[in-house]
């Protein structure tokens, strides 16, 4: 016998089913990271990733991914040295990885970006060797959300890639967004995923003191500051960088004995207060 429901109450009861259907959860950022100010994000994505240096040395792809001399590398490629900031993120899920990627594109052609190259599939070299072997090899995977960001590229389809370059040739950036298909982790399973790669272009900061520079300062001043003391980001990890200086900080304190030092370190200016 077919019921009848009166048309109040039916309004009523989808009312209920909707309030007490689970929504589902948003994910968040990973504590530290930050958006590039030049590159906005895909809407509702979520930031896994992040990377962060004063100064480093990268080859940004202009072209295919190939490999020469029996190293993967871009059919052509740019050298870039500056500040250089890497940025991982996982789109909403249902958005395939050619509407993040053309989103993005259209976002950096209303800022004054110049797409250098762009390709997709195949166009971007064999067996997705783009994001394989030159943008998430595995020495450079990210670790920030521990197997969650290291594997959100393994097993990888549909990928696009692109480089592109500010009009005044200060920011240089490559995107590379595919789609996960590896079913251990269900936050990025099928899920598109972007990495950024975005350098500042600048010279390296000429910062070196030597033993006798930092005494000298400290004899002036009181205080001297070392800038070229590396810590891995969100850490307090010091970098194989830091070498030098510490060496000489060493050599300053074992031919002044009698000096007390009192050390302050700074972090960057990424994060909350908090963090």
């Amino acid at each position: 016998m077919q019921a009848w429901i009166p048309a109040g109450l039916a309004v009523a009861l989808l009312g209920a089913i909707l309030f007490v259907t689970p929504a589902t959860a948003a994910c968040s950022d990973v504590a530290g990271a930050a958006d590039h100010p030049q590159v906005p994000r895909y809407e509702d994505s979520c930031l896994i990733g992040y990377d962060s240096r004063a100064f480093a040395a990268f080859d940004l792809p202009t072209g295919k991914a190939m490999k020469r001399d029996g190293a993967w590398t871009g059919e052509t490629a740019e050298r870039l040295e500056g500040a250089a900031f890497r940025l991982l993120y996982v789109a909403p899920e249902g958005r395939s990885p050619l509407e993040v990627f053309e989103n993005y594109r259209a976002a950096l052609g209303e800022r004054g970006f110049d797409i250098l190259f762009a390709c997709a599939g195949k166009d971007c070299g064999s067996n997705e060797a783009m994001g394989r072997q030159i943008v998430y090899p595995a020495e450079r995977r990210l670790d920030s959300s521990g197997d969650l960001s290291r594997y959100a590229f393994s097993g990888l389809k549909d990928e696009h890639y692109l480089a592109a370059r500010s009009q005044d040739g200060a920011v240089w950036l490559g995107l590379y967004v595919a789609q996960n298909d590896f079913k251990r982790f269900p936050e990025t399973y099928l899920r598109a995923i972007a990495h950024l790669d975005v350098i500042e272009v600048a010279p390296m900061e000429q910062r070196m003191l030597d033993a006798a520079g930092m005494a000298e300062a400290l004899g002036e001043t009181g205080r001297v500051a070392i800038g070229n003391v590396y810590f891995d980001f969100a850490q307090a990890t010091l970098k194989p960088e830091s070498a030098e200086a510490l060496t000489e900080m060493a050599r300053l304190l074992a031919d002044n004995p009698t000096l007390q030092v009192y050390i302050v370190g700074h972090t960057d200016n990424v994060g909350s207060y908090e963090a």
